[in-house]
């Protein structure tokens, strides 16, 4: 009886010794990139044309988006099975008559892209964020709205690329569209 019990007592000592070595933490490894694409406008510019916004989806696929309110986000979320990949924002105007304005307003579009990768545990390994705008203050009665997006349309095109590391490359030129 004695024989018996001290075996168990040993099975359970051993078992107990072998399995505190395996309790070490995991590293965390890359495994997404969350993209934020953000673009604001005003009322009086939404009242004059259509603000498209282009962007890239979890997929890699280009997307189309019209803005219906001066506030405009949306979140992306690549996994690493989709990379590498590159992404894009830009937007396109286009006015909802094509006509001469009546009255003085404020043409404005800001263009926002925040690119993050995560590891598992959610600490980030790079993030780079590029912004630019479309304005003009006191667009004067009697401008052609045509004539004023192709002005405003003449902006820079966002191209982030992002590598199956996590590590995020600014790839957008200044030229213009």
């Amino acid at each position: 009886m004695a024989a018996v019990l001290f075996a168990a007592l040993m099975t359970t000592t051993v078992l107990t010794s072998c399995g505190s070595s395996d309790d070490e933490p995991a590293k965390a490894k890359f495994t997404k990139a969350v993209v934020k694409y953000t673009v604001t406008s005003n009322d009086a510019t939404l009242g004059q044309f259509k603000v498209n916004v282009y962007g890239t989806d979890a997929d890699g696929n280009g997307f189309i988006e019209t803005m219906s309110n001066p506030s405009y986000t949306k979140v992306v979320e690549i996994p690493l099975s989709k990379l590498p990949c590159k992404v894009e924002l830009y937007t396109r105007v286009s006015p909802l008559e094509d006509k001469i304005t009546t009255e003085m307003f404020n043409f404005k579009v800001d263009r926002t892209i925040d690119v993050m990768t995560l590891n598992s545990d959610n600490t980030v390994v790079e993030d780079k964020e590029r912004t630019n705008s479309s304005f003009e203050d006191n667009v004067p009665a009697g401008t052609s709205l045509s004539e004023l997006a192709r002005r405003m349309n003449y902006h820079t095109k966002f191209v982030i690329s992002i590598d199956v590391n996590g590590i995020i490359t600014d790839q957008t030129q200044e030229s213009l569209l």
